[in-house]
């Protein structure tokens, strides 16, 4: 992450003058981070599937929590496939979705923000225990958010759906307030309220942690 750190001056006192001036900010209910991409499901064609609320009950200690929930299709379809199975499943979905991106990326009349958005939120559908060594996904948020902040000229900068990437990937780094900073630094998604609200959650928790330690 050593690529955000240049631009990252952002004080708590200039962060609490901005919520202040921004009274035009689109309003945006932080707890409604969900995608707007369709996810492809990877076990659609082996038509309905059965939910084995037992199975999806044994494994709910490897399963992370989403603001928008989860399928309970999808976790049952995810869980009662052999292991073997369902890599070679997920692997063919995964590179179908790779080269949709880069070829998004090559083309201008394609839109790789949305061919990243489906392949970030497949992953999260389909890897429940979040960032893993085989889901990939902080490398994966690393690299949308890095690679789209400056893609024709800055133009995802204003799109909300960039900025959820961005909240995402604060999800699961060590030190989000630095991610918030770089937001506000460089005018990414600095007119939705949900950019001040996360950054405001973040700082909230961390004074909480202070007290406790």
């Amino acid at each position: 992450m050593v690529w955000l750190l240049a631009s990252t001056e952002v004080s708590d006192g200039a962060f609490v003058s901005r919520i202040a001036e921004s009274r035009e900010i689109k309003h945006l209910n932080s707890a409604a981070v969900i995608m707007s991409s369709e996810t492809v499901d990877v076990f659609q064609d082996e038509g309905p599937v059965v939910v084995d609320g037992d199975l999806i009950e044994a494994a709910k200690e490897n399963i992370q929590p989403l603001a928008s929930g989860r399928r309970a299709t999808t976790l049952s379809a995810v869980f009662s496939t052999p292991h073997a199975q369902r890599e070679s499943k997920l692997a063919a979905t995964r590179n179908r979705l790779r080269i949709n991106v880069e070829i998004a990326l090559e083309d201008e009349d394609d839109n790789p923000l949305e061919a990243y958005c489906q392949l970030v939120y497949w992953t999260l559908e389909n890897y429940p225990q979040g960032h893993s060594a085989e889901s990939g996904l902080l490398e994966l948020l690393e690299e949308a958010t890095r690679v789209l902040k400056d893609h024709r000229d800055g133009i995802w900068r204003t799109d909300l759906r960039y900025l959820k990437l961005w909240v995402l990937y604060a999800n699961y780094v060590e030190k989000p307030t630095v991610i918030y900073r770089f937001l506000l630094a460089n005018e990414i998604g600095a007119s939705f309220a949900l950019l001040y609200e996360e950054f405001a959650a973040t700082l909230e928790r961390n004074r909480r942690c202070a007290h406790i330690f």
